[in-house]
Order: C-alpha cells, then sequence, then structure tokens
C-alpha cells in the first residue's frame, strides 16, 4: 500500500501541489490525467524524492515518512522499493542493453553480476527485445528505448513503479507497443502510478482514475465513473477536449 497524504510543493512563489493526498493499494493500477502544469509530474517526482516536497508524508506498507524531516538514509530506503519509468528514457548511452537493465541490480541491489545477468535478461525477453541485448540505444527506436526502461524498472522488483508520461516524446505510431508492454506490467500485480494522456489506456487498465489541475485532486474514481460519469465541471470540459482532439 501507497499512502500519500498532504503533498505541498512550491518552486519559489509558485506553488505546484496543494495539498494532495492519494491512496493506491497494492497490486493497483492508479493513472492521473490532468492538463499541462497540473502538477502531475511534479507530484510523481515528490513520491521518488527526485523533488522532495515542503510537507506531506509518504507511507509504504508500514513505514511512513515526514518529506521535510526524513533522512537522506530514509529516502535511499525507501527508493529501493520503488522504480520510476522517465519520459526521456534516460538510458546510459555507452552501455548495452543488457547493461542498462544490470546496472540497478549491481549497484542498487549490490547482486553479484551473474544473478544480476539473468534477471536482467528475464526482463529483457519479458519486454520482447531479447534479440537485442548487445545493443546500444541508438541502436533502438524511441519505443524499443522505452520498453528497456520499463525492463530495468521491473528488474528491480519494486513494490511500486511510478510512470512519467511514458509514451510523450514517441512517434504515434510506437506509442502501442509501450501501452502492450504496460499491460503485461500490470497484470504481474507490481503496483502502478501512471501520469498519461493515453484515455484509452486508463479506461482499459486503471483500477482508479485521478483528474488533477491546478496542484489538486479535482475528481478520483473508477475509469467508468470519470470518463461516463464526472461529477466535476471541470473533468467534464477536459475529457471533452481530449476526445475532440
Amino acid at each position: 500500500m501507497l499512502l500519500l497524504e498532504n503533498i505541498y510543493k512550491a518552486f519559489g512563489d509558485n506553488p505546484v501541489l496543494n495539498g494532495v493526498s492519494l491512496k493506491i493499494d497494492t497490486g493497483k493500477v492508479v493513472v492521473i490525467l490532468g492538463p499541462s502544469g497540473s502538477g502531475k509530474t511534479t507530484f510523481l517526482r515528490c513520491v521518488n524524492f527526485l523533488e522532495r516536497a515542503d510537507q506531506g508524508t509518504i507511507t509504504m506498507d508500514e513505514h511512513k515518512l515526514d518529506v521535510k524531516k526524513c533522512s537522506h538514509k530514509e529516502i535511499h530506503n525507501f527508493r529501493k522499493e520503488s522504480a520510476m519509468v522517465f519520459q526521456q528514457y534516460n538510458l546510459f548511452k555507452n552501455m548495452t542493453i543488457l547493461q542498462n537493465v544490470m546496472e540497478g541490480l549491481v549497484t542498487v541491489k549490490k547482486m553479484k553480476k551473474e544473478e544480476a545477468r539473468k534477471i536482467a535478461e528475464k526482463c529483457i525477453a519479458d519486454v520482447g527485445l531479447a534479440d537485442r541485448m548487445d545493443y546500444y540505444p541508438s541502436q533502438l527506436s524511441g519505443g524499443q528505448q522505452q520498453r528497456v526502461g520499463i525492463a530495468r524498472a521491473i528488474a528491480l522488483n519494486p513494490k511500486v513503479i511510478l510512470f512519467d508520461e511514458p509514451t510523450s516524446a514517441l512517434d504515434p505510431e510506437l506509442v502501442g507497443e509501450v501501452l502492450e508492454v504496460m499491460k503485461q506490467v500490470a497484470k504481474m500485480g507490481i503496483t502502478m502510478l501512471v501520469v498519461t494522456h493515453e484515455m484509452q489506456f486508463a479506461r482499459e487498465v486503471a483500477d482508479e482514475v485521478v483528474f488533477m489541475e491546478d496542484g489538486v485532486v479535482v475528481e478520483k474514481g473508477t475509469p467508468e465513473e470519470i470518463f461516463e460519469h464526472p461529477r466535476n465541471d471541470r473533468t467534464r470540459q477536459f475529457l471533452s477536449r481530449i476526445s475532440s482532439k
């Protein structure tokens, strides 16, 4: 279970998150929707301490952290239980695909290379890239690179994976292959928190859909509740604009 309570974050005089709270039960998929500038990515980065929130608490199972007071060691231990898939892949360009996926296992999990290799090879095969293990990122398409990013995340065996608009940097014809891999991850029972504009993915895969704007949660519910019967006028307006594109 991942519990996020009263998360606040400002950059200078600009408030970005204004008391966001969210509960994600183990094995569930929660999708966050919202317009650009609504605070979605900042929220995700605060969850993984890539940005330190100004106020709030984050609880992973029985471990509760005060975001303002927690130590670097506590943050490090929390990060070992989570993984993140970024918009821009964030692969090491000078490493092969296999080395990229092994890196976290060796440096973070302190595994022996032989054990890390076996896990990495399986995860790369799971995302359909078994024949690309010795390739470098520059030799892969954007969709393939993002699939490597997902393999790297699941290799860590995290309790939760955070996805920050994982298809936004892809050409339209490559989006589908990444979404299919994400659907497979959801079937593994890994808790997923996904920021995306992919409405069909949210409809098909999410257990809960959250709509954010101006740094607050405006509305949340099942995909059917949000897409078919939204209660908030702003949610309806956002969805109508998205569907008309």
